[in-house]
């Protein structure tokens, strides 16, 4: 049974669907607490992939909704360094597989990362600034 687990936010309930077909078709799930993780930058870029910064953000998150934040302004590092100050940026859930890593998949994309496909592979040199 191969171990995926996610990242959510406190009382994050809009993957409870995704999580059980998962489980139903043998994966075994494991839910963390994104808040209650130390995230450093190193550590949640992978997430991102070659996904535009601006699509890193949760658009529900209180300073996005009150314009504090501007995603579409920032560039990767100023993102990641807001993100690891304020989690709730963070677009949910997080999610990782053998390895690999992906961030608020859609439908669409989770049969690709889960065969491994994913197209979520961050482009060559991205992390060369931390």
């Amino acid at each position: 049974m191969q171990k995926i687990t996610f990242y959510v936010k406190p009382g994050e309930t809009s993957d409870f669907p995704c999580q059980q077909t998962l489980a139903d078709n043998g994966y075994d799930i494991e839910i963390r607490d994104l808040a209650e993780e130390i995230w450093t930058s190193a550590l949640l870029r992978p997430y991102f992939g070659n996904r535009p910064v601006a699509d890193w953000f949760d658009p529900r998150a209180p300073k996005i909704l009150s314009g504090a934040i501007n995603p579409g302004a920032m560039h990767a590092q100023g993102a990641l360094v807001a993100m690891t100050a304020d989690p709730e940026l963070i677009r949910t859930p997080l999610v990782k597989l053998a390895g690999r890593c992906g961030a608020g998949l859609t439908d669409a994309e989770w049969p690709a990362f889960l065969a491994g496909r994913s197209t979520q592979a961050p482009e060559p040199g991205v992390m060369s600034e931390f």
